[in-house]
């Protein structure tokens, strides 16, 4: 085993720190890429808005097809929200560990059970399926509300922060409306 001496090591240091110091800390000159803008990026969740939580509220807004017990969808409301209220505050500590894209990902996975329990249930009669999916959609909207603000109103920058909220709100709102 070779023996390091002093000097070299203080040489190698001094050529590590000087090529650290030369990689340049700005971004390329040029135009980045539609899918890195920010008004992608809010248009991704405004169409995850409208998707999961906009077609849940258009499925009460219509009375869930008019066919379901309103003592069932009340409770099953009632859960929902319940645990939405619960991990709302669980989603930031969540975006913190996994990131926004998963966060947001997970948060929209409940959408899709609760409306297949409504389904169920106007088809078949199946009541707990309904429960079920009140559950995974009142845990994982929790999630999707927390990170979903975040994003709209902490990517925008500040001078287009006014028309990139309202482009995110038209496209949330158009799917009940």
């Amino acid at each position: 085993m070779a023996a390091v001496s002093t000097e070299d090591a203080k040489e190698a240091v001094a050529r590590a720190a000087e090529s650290i110091d030369s990689v340049p800390t700005e971004p390329a000159p040029g135009r980045i890429s539609f899918y890195r803008s920010t008004l992608f990026q809010i248009l991704v969740v405004g169409v995850c808005a409208f998707c999961a939580p906009g077609i849940w509220s258009a499925m009460n807004g219509l009375g869930v097809g008019g066919s379901q017990s309103p003592d069932l969808v009340n409770a099953a409301n009632a859960l929902l929200y319940a645990f939405m209220t619960v991990t709302c505050f669980a989603g930031p500590w969540l975006t913190n560990a996994v990131g926004f894209r998963w966060t947001l990902a997970l948060g929209s996975l409940g959408y899709p059970l609760y409306a297949a329990g409504l389904y169920t249930n106007n088809r078949f009669g199946t009541v707990w399926f309904v429960y079920v999916g009140a559950v995974a959609c009142g845990v994982s909207a929790g999630f999707f509300w927390s990170v979903e603000g975040a994003i709209a109103t902490g990517y925008p920058e500040h001078h287009k922060r006014g028309r990139y909220i309202a482009t995110w709100w038209a496209t949330r709102r158009t799917s009940d409306s």
